[in-house]
């Protein structure tokens, strides 16, 4: 039986990563995504002045309650345990898993809910944040710089005013003080032993002594954690409890709930492989693949249904994954490369025409000059018509019962575009339709049929348009200059 209960942030904050760990049903931190750092600072603003921050779900079991990595105990909880993020760095946003075996305390404590407050005040208060920095550019080496939070004791806000905060910022070193500031970095409140004696060797004013006192009583002496700590050990029990929780907090992606249950219930480190597979895609230009999409390829690639229902990752179904994980990683990363050469390099409509292309080479291993060629008209098609828009397990699955019979991927072609239901060709319609889209996914492909003789395997291009949109304030105008005036260039003529 669970019970309610109150600790200090140093309490808890001091713990992370020595009793306080993560499972593998919790998804990865989210709030530094997109270079946004006020979730932070407004978190911090809400500590000082002393609103609540909401209640945390944790989970209490002893060390021994849980399977060693090496262990097979059906007695035993068996899952994979995370660390907080201490350093944060968006270029590898992920956690890093511990193993049973390495963690010192005997009771620990699995966090539930409350995983984004606590990473970020981990990193507010004893870690660093490395973020690219505005306009720059991927291949500076300058690019990147990692700050720390500080706290300009000389602001005092309007309480009345919920616009006027306290000054938090991330700062890459100590800022320089003068009439209007004095930064204080804002984790060695932890360590600070006397706010007096602080004050009086820095000179500090009644105002500053005053907030600096705030902030001390906030993380040392009020019990701002309030949580609901769960004790029965019952794994499925604590799946439901997450998932009615989770529902009001950040969504998780399905396929985060699904890799969760999936790393809790089998042995293959599945998680850290998608991340891998995932990032080398983000990184060859092609960051709409991600989990979900790639897990739905393994469907396809090993002949099941696509749709994302618990049922189809049973254990018959994974071990099927992961017995032919080296030969679905290879078809994904050879579809990968293939669009690549095709240009599709960071216009890439759908991840799913990435999984059909997958599929292709997971039945025959490698494509001849036409079965390329063939596969361009596919992905020209595919992208143009937004096929795997709407009803995308359809699709897919219309995909798997032309392909995996042909012998070419024209015979492919030619079986899809002849689909009862969903064929894959360009109508009127769709011409109609593609009048009216500035998509980049949409015109690429238009603009490389009108220039097919252009090197799209190691030229980078751009697409741009004469004239703004913003200029023409009817449609109709607009869809007729922009169809005679579209343009293709290469930064290699600049």
């Amino acid at each position: 039986m669970g019970v309610f209960l109150d600790k200090t942030i140093k309490e808890v904050v001091d713990e992370l990563n020595v009793r306080y760990f993560l499972p593998d049903i919790q998804r990865e931190y989210v709030w530094l995504k997109k270079a946004d750092e006020k979730k932070i600072e407004q978190l911090f603003d809400s500590i000082l002045r002393g609103y609540p921050i909401g209640s945390f779900l944790f989970w209490k079991l002893q060390k021994e309650d849980i399977a060693k990595s090496d262990e097979q105990d059906s007695d035993k909880l068996n899952f994979q345990l995370y660390q907080f993020i201490t350093n944060y760095d968006e270029r590898k946003p992920h956690n890093e898993k511990i193993r049973i075996e390495q963690i010192r305390r005997d009771d620990l404590y699995i966090v539930l809910d409350g995983q984004q407050r606590l990473t970020s005040l981990y990193i507010g208060l004893k870690g660093t944040r490395m973020l690219k920095k505005k306009w720059a550019k991927n291949d500076n080496p300058n690019a990147y710089e990692e700050r720390r939070l500080y706290l300009n004791l000389k602001r005092q806000p309007d309480m009345d005013n919920l616009e006027d905060n306290y000054e938090f910022e991330f700062h890459a070193k100590k800022p320089e003080n003068d009439k209007k500031h004095w930064w204080f970095k804002v984790g060695d409140i932890l360590e600070l032993k006397s706010v007096v004696n602080y004050t009086r060797e820095h000179n500090l004013g009644d105002e500053e002594s005053e907030l600096l006192e705030t902030l001390n009583k906030a993380f040392h002496d009020k019990q701002l954690i309030s949580f609901f700590e769960e004790t029965e050990k019952n794994l499925n029990k604590v799946l439901n409890i997450f998932i009615r929780v989770d529902s009001g907090g950040v969504k998780l992606s399905y396929s985060d709930l699904l890799m969760s249950i999936l790393t809790a219930s089998f042995s293959s480190d599945i998680r850290e492989k998608m991340n891998e597979l995932v990032d080398t895609l983000k990184d060859k230009g092609f960051p709409n693949v991600g989990k979900d999409q790639v897990l739905k390829t393994c469907l396809l690639l090993i002949g099941k249904d696509t749709t994302f229902e618990l049922k189809n990752f049973n254990k018959k179904n994974i071990k099927e994954i992961e017995d032919n994980w080296e030969k679905i990683t290879d078809s994904i990363y050879n579809a990968a490369e293939l669009l690549k050469s095709f240009g599709y390099a960071g216009y890439l409509g759908s991840a799913y025409i990435l999984s059909s292309l997958a599929y292709f080479y997971f039945l025959n291993s490698k494509m001849d000059k036409n079965d390329e060629q063939q596969a361009l008209k596919f992905v020209r098609n595919a992208q143009i018509t937004s096929y795997f828009t709407p009803s995308t397990d359809t699709k897919l699955n219309n995909i798997a019962n032309s392909m995996k019979d042909a012998q070419t991927f024209e015979s492919f072609n030619h079986n899809l575009a002849k689909h009862q239901t969903c064929p894959l060709k360009i109508t009127n319609d769709a011409i109609e339709e593609m009048m009216c889209s500035s998509s980049h996914a949409l015109v690429f492909p238009i603009l490389q049929i009108l220039y097919p003789n252009l090197n799209y395997k190691t030229t980078t291009f751009h697409i741009d348009h004469i004239y703004p949109k913003s200029k023409f304030k009817k449609i109709k105008n607009w869809i007729k200059i922009s169809m005679s005036v579209g343009i293709i260039y290469s930064t290699s003529s600049f």
